[in-house]
């Protein structure tokens, strides 16, 4: 079912007492009246949501313009006399089937819209209109019924049979907007008359009641909004930041990386959650504020903003923490101090001599960062190699490299979500993936046999002590079936399988956000 929101008025009174933001923008329970209005048309199944505001609304519009909703979300924007000719503006696009419409201003309890919506699906009616006892309008409409709640009449005045006011809140089916027409073609005005000849010309509707029905006109209207919904559980959706990866830390992989990050926010959205994408640099300098994040950032400035943001109690996914681990020394220290298996290595300065008893073939790898060019990796096959690369990560100014010894074997590569059944892994020389070329070194993969499930043991272990729940890494499995993982990164590119693992991220995402609101 279609619904729509009328916000086309121009919210004078409210701007006369000081409320300087635009009517549809005023917010109830820390919530924009037009936010709700939409959040909860979605919580009860609509399949677009249409909504008409004036010419001179620019910040409605771009507010509206700027979210992102599960549904199609149509924007009119008209100036128009009364209520009556903005619902004449949008009823192009309420003619497929029922529809419910409302004013921006209507602030009611959830659970009696859901009530409502359910009995106009069942109702054996032309339309329900929504009513209640509670008279807080300036020029209520009276509303007439019949012991079994049949509207017979609308009322300027209250007539004895008058129980109820009219709730600004209709749904209707198509019929009713042929009555609309001629309304307009015979120079009508005011919604209380499109009522009114709703039962001139027959068509059928039923009283549903509310409780009570708040309409914010006034100023003191906001403050006996927020009474009447006080202690009524808050039901907006969460809103989460997602932080892309600045391109230094995604070496040949910016176009993959940026994929995943969105293919996330696409699943996250479709589950109801509101998502606002930033680069690693934009959070960082304008210091974005939310309560839940996920991020693929590396960068030190960003790491640290997350960390404090964690301390403060927000949710991150990964956890900077976590990211901070994935630098080569602290993964190798917590990878072998929590019995993953993992290369023999060796944690050296570069101004040191080398130990005598290394085993060549080797890799040199940087030890206070994740490998952002070619050179952060080496390759070595004897002393004087690995001399030559000591020497280059001196000349940058690199304090601490990592040896790890060489192991011979298939190269696989492992993409997980901790916690959930997800496990992708893939052999990267059979499908040309690589990052600087290095995979070359252990060649072609033999099809050596290994058990993928102890595989996911270890990499889900790891994730679980690296505190990096959505994780990649590369093994290698030798002739025996050991496999020892020698790399462990946060947020990988997922590209073999980026539909799935977004889908199980985004999951994963929202059962942590559950579980930190029931904290």
């Amino acid at each position: 079912m279609k619904f729509a929101v009328i916000a086309a008025g121009e919210g004078s009174r409210l701007l006369q007492e000081g409320v300087e933001c635009c009517k549809p923008l005023v917010q109830i329970q820390g919530e924009p009246m037009i936010d709700r209005l939409l959040r909860i048309f979605v919580d009860n199944g609509a399949t677009e949501i249409v909504v008409i505001v004036n010419e001179r609304s620019t910040s409605v519009k771009e507010h509206l313009e700027q979210l992102s909703l599960p549904v199609p979300l149509r924007l009119v924007v008209r100036d128009t006399p009364s209520s009556m000719h903005s619902l004449h503006a949008i009823a192009p696009y309420l003619r497929e089937g029922p529809f419910c419409l409302t004013t921006v201003d209507t602030i009611f309890k959830e659970d009696d819209f859901e009530e409502y919506i359910r009995t106009f699906a069942t109702a054996d009616a032309d339309g329900c209109m929504a009513v209640t006892p509670f008279v807080d309008d300036e020029k209520p409409l009276y509303v007439a019924t019949d012991g079994g709640c049949r509207i017979k009449g609308f009322h300027d005045t209250q007539e004895p049979e008058d129980k109820y006011v009219s709730g600004g809140i209709y749904c209707l089916k198509p019929n009713a907007l042929d009555v609309l027409e001629k309304c307009i073609r015979g120079g009508m005005s005011r919604m209380r008359n499109f009522q009114r000849a709703l039962i001139a010309e027959g068509i059928r509707l039923k009283a549903c009641p509310f409780a009570k029905i708040v309409d914010v006109d006034h100023k003191d209207d906001i403050r006996k909004a927020e009474i009447f919904l006080k202690g009524e559980p808050v039901r907006r959706p969460v809103k989460i930041v997602g932080i892309s990866r600045g391109n230094a830390y995604s070496p040949n992989l910016v176009d993959n990386d940026a994929a995943i990050l969105r293919e996330v926010a696409e699943r996250l959205r479709s589950k109801g959650a509101i998502v606002v994408i930033y680069t690693e640099a934009d959070f960082v300098e304008q210091c974005v504020e939310a309560d839940y994040f996920y991020s693929m950032a590396r960068g030190e400035a960003a790491i640290s903003r997350l960390q404090q943001l964690e301390k403060d109690g927000r949710l991150v996914v990964n956890s900077g923490f976590g990211v901070a681990n994935c630098v080569r020394v602290p993964m190798t220290e917590i990878l072998t101090g929590n019995g993953i298996p993992h290369p023999e290595s060796r944690i050296i300065r570069p101004d040191d001599t080398l130990p005598d008893d290394l085993t060549y073939p080797c890799w040199v790898k940087r030890g206070d960062a994740c490998a952002m060019i070619k050179d952060d990796v080496c390759y070595v096959e004897n002393r004087r190699e690995a001399e030559q690369a000591m020497a280059r990560f001196r000349q940058r100014g690199i304090g601490v490299v990592v040896v790890n010894e060489h192991l011979r074997g298939d190269l696989v590569k492992f993409y997980g979500v901790r916690g959930t059944d997800f496990f992708h892994w893939f052999y990267p020389s059979m499908v040309s993936h690589t990052k600087f070329g290095l995979e070359a070194v252990n060649g072609e993969a033999r099809g050596l046999p290994f058990s993928v499930g102890l595989l996911k043991q270890y990499a889900d272990k790891a994730a679980w002590v690296m505190d990096v729940p959505v994780y990649g890494g590369d093994c290698v499995v030798m002739e025996n079936g050991e496999m020892k993982i020698f790399d462990f990164n946060d947020w990988p590119s997922f590209s073999p399988c980026r539909v799935e693992a977004a889908e199980k991220i985004a999951g994963y995402i929202m059962e942590r956000i559950a579980n930190h609101i029931k904290k």
